[in-house]
């Protein structure tokens, strides 16, 4: 090879926004990807994927973020890849960049984590040989219904202690 030949670093990348080539700088790791995992799809294995449209802003993060599909629907896959949203960086934009504002769509697939397949495993076979602590995150709705339940106990134990104290000494004799 002679001194004169060019050697190419790759092929150009094509000028996608014109002047701006978008690249990533910083993306989510699998640590992100298993924090951001929906609760009640990982109890159930439930792997998804979810399809995000965000502004690339001048600093090159991720802004106004929408989900434009999502599957399995009803499994908020759609809401953690907004989570996810915050771990993304870009090269960000020229500063003469004047063209509409640079946005980006990412489609990110949720697989369940490694680490969670031999936990989920174990408590499975573990409530068939003896009853043992499960240590599964709750997700929202499970909260809801511990609420509500807290909240009727509760009423109950007033509506008791008021009906009660109106009956006197006699009425405590049961």
């Amino acid at each position: 090879m002679s001194a004169s030949t060019a050697v190419s670093a790759g092929p150009e990348r094509p000028a996608v926004m014109g002047k701006y080539k978008p690249d990533w700088l910083e993306k989510p790791s699998g640590d992100d990807m298993e924090w951001a995992y929906p609760a009640h799809a990982q109890r159930l294995e439930i792997e998804g994927r979810a399809v995000i449209t965000c502004q690339v802003a001048h600093d090159g993060r991720l802004a106004d973020c929408r989900v434009v599909s999502e599957a399995p629907m009803g499994e908020d896959f759609g809401v953690a890849a907004i989570a996810l949203s915050q771990k993304f960086r870009m090269l960000p934009p020229p500063e003469d960049y004047v063209a509409k504002p640079a946005e980006v769509t990412i489609p990110i697939v949720f697989k369940m984590p490694e680490s969670s397949w031999p936990k989920l495993k174990a408590s499975t076979t573990a409530r068939h040989k003896k009853a043992e602590p499960s240590f599964t995150p709750l997700d929202s709705g499970d909260m809801m219904l511990i609420a509500g339940v807290a909240a009727v106990a509760f009423a109950l134990l007033a509506l008791l202690y008021v009906t009660l104290s109106k009956t006197g000494p006699k009425g405590r004799d049961l």
